[in-house]
């Protein structure tokens, strides 16, 4: 388990809502998909404490969360426990039930195989259709056991032979020609895509390629497997790929901007949903279907964005001839704003910022407490300056501040690796180095040009002092402060009140867009600051089109007359 999803595990244990989760680590993911990954984690821990024997520990997380009071520490104890310790490996002499689901374990138990060894002899001496010999056994189950042999091969030196066997295969990418996930589905010869109406010459072709699904393959390797945008990817990259074989009659590499039309249509209303639509499976279950209901438009856009890069990056790559998507309209979205939506007012950020500068000189609290609001306004200014995501905020060390001599004097830059590990610089004011040096004093150390580089820049005020602070504890922090403020403005503007409940760390990040827009910075500034590949990203920080019809409005409705209250 990587850092990411055991952090994210750790939120759900200690009680973080769904929604934080998602937009904490995987990237704004909706409630149920992030529901249904933790489902996976919880799985996948259990099996890891029954094949290392830990039983209770494998009830634990077999069971629903209890809600007593000692379950978070219980679970905290048992998942540490399991983290720490190394995954075990599989032995020939073990018992199936270690190694293998146990509904298909307790289907097994009708060919009297109690091991690992034992199971593997009573295949190889009955080949590929060995599982039509086992009652209540079906093909995806056989696969899922194909699998972990294939897979265990090395350290369990057993082999399985399933040569006499044709419906069956081991090999990953020729499994099913229906429904399945991306790693099971082989579209059938005809629409494979080598011989694709939109494909750019083959001699040209810069990626090893030879079909649309290699292709894909090609694609989704730019990202680290595991990780939130890989799956992301995929998942989008597959609903598409199956959409175009199963439904359109056509490979991928030989759709129209017509056709990606209708795709948008179907996933706004997935027909038949029989053969789409289905309750969250494993992926190696017959039960898994590529959709959960019809999609919300702004998901819709969403996989239009990921589909439409996917086809450019081909399209770079020379194998397609042209992006199908570059022609599809986007006027039916009616797409809402969110960089407008989600950037608080020049009013309503003034005033946070003078709550948190009354806090942090206020004489009724303690030192302590002074000191946790003098961060919290730091963190505010040097957010707001600077539009880093929260990511990259806590991942910000002294060590990346640069200074530059130029002909306008010294200046200092932040580098900055962020979203799909792009490099990128940003600039650093005066003001913000000296509250960068005021932050390193509150927390016992020296100044920039006297500390190591590996300090973080926004760092813990209690213990190790050079401590990394962690994305939910700065959200935390900040979410905190945020109704805090909203309390404090709830008597005089409630309605600024409740949009401050809703504010969250990358609002700042807008925040910084909207007003950086506002006061005439030119987009591609804006652009190159936070980091957008696309200008058209950025746009969604320019709102005057907007101002300007709100100001038409409001002169020509001035003169109503409206009937005062006795």
């Amino acid at each position: 388990m990587n850092n990411n999803d055991a952090a994210l595990l750790r939120g759900w244990i200690q009680g973080v809502a769904w929604d934080v989760l998602g937009e904490l680590y995987l990237e704004d993911a909706e409630r149920t998909e992030v529901m249904r990954f933790v489902r996976q984690l919880r799985k996948s821990l259990a099996a890891k404490a029954v094949r290392l024997g830990l039983d209770d520990d494998a009830r634990l997380w077999e069971q629903e969360r209890e809600y007593t009071q000692n379950w978070p520490q219980r679970a905290l104890r048992s998942f540490n426990q399991l983290n720490a310790l190394p995954d075990p490996i599989p032995q020939p002499d073990d018992p199936i039930r270690r190694w293998l689901p146990a509904d298909i374990a307790s289907r097994l138990s009708a060919v009297k195989a109690a091991s690992l060894q034992e199971l593997a002899d009573f295949i190889n001496a009955r080949g590929g259709n060995w599982w039509k010999t086992v009652p209540q056994l079906g093909q995806q189950s056989a696969e899922v056991i194909h699998e972990f042999f294939l897979s265990s091969e090395q350290v369990l030196g057993i082999k399985l032979d399933l040569s006499r066997r044709n419906p069956l295969s081991v090999d990953r990418q020729t499994r099913s020609h229906g429904i399945a996930p991306l790693e099971r589905f082989a579209p059938p010869a005809h629409l494979s895509g080598e011989t694709g109406s939109n494909r750019a010459p083959v001699e040209r072709c810069r990626i090893e390629a030879r079909n649309d699904y290699e292709a894909i393959g090609a694609w989704l390797s730019l990202w680290d497997e595991g990780t939130a945008t890989h799956r992301a990817y995929r998942k989008e990259a597959e609903r598409f790929l199956l959409w175009a074989v199963i439904e359109q009659r056509k490979s991928l590499s030989s759709l129209t901007t017509p056709d990606c039309a209708d795709y948008r249509r179907f996933l706004a209303d997935p027909q038949p949903a029989e053969r789409w639509i289905g309750k969250p499976a494993q992926r190696w279950s017959s039960a898994w279907r590529p959709l959960q209901g019809p999609l919300k438009p702004s998901s819709i856009r969403q996989a239009e964005v990921i589909l439409s890069a996917l086809c450019e990056w081909l399209v770079g790559q020379r194998y397609l001839d042209s992006n199908p998507f570059s022609g599809l309209s986007t006027q039916a979205f009616g797409r809402r704003n969110q960089g407008a939506d989600r950037a608080l007012s020049p009013a309503l950020w003034s005033q946070i910022n003078a709550f948190a500068i009354s806090k942090a000189g206020d004489p009724a609290l303690t030192d302590n407490q002074r000191v946790l609001y003098r961060r919290t306004a730091f963190v505010l200014a040097f957010a707001y300056a600077t539009g880093l995501r929260l990511q990259e905020l806590v991942q910000a060390t002294v060590g990346d501040l640069r200074p530059v001599s130029t002909t306008l004097g010294e200046q200092w830059w932040l580098d900055v690796v962020g979203k799909g590990k792009k490099y990128r610089e940003v600039p650093i004011s005066p003001d913000i180095m000296a509250g960068i040096n005021a932050h390193l004093r509150d927390r016992g150390l020296k100044a920039i040009g006297y500390i190591t580089a590996d300090t973080p820049i926004i760092g813990k005020l209690r213990g190790d002092a050079k401590a990394v602070i962690s994305t939910s504890g700065l959200y935390q922090t900040l979410k905190g402060f945020f109704k805090e403020a909203a309390g404090s403005l709830a008597h005089a503007d409630p309605v600024a009140a409740e949009r401050l409940q809703q504010a969250s760390t990358h609002w700042l990040r807008h925040t910084h867009g909207s007003h950086a827009v506002a006061n005439g910075v030119p987009l591609a500034i804006v652009r190159d600051n936070l980091g957008h590949s696309n200008i058209a990203t950025t746009s969604i920080y320019v709102h005057t089109d907007r101002d300007e019809r709100y100001k038409a409005m409001v002169q020509m409705t001035s003169s109503v007359g409206l009937v005062e209250e006795n």
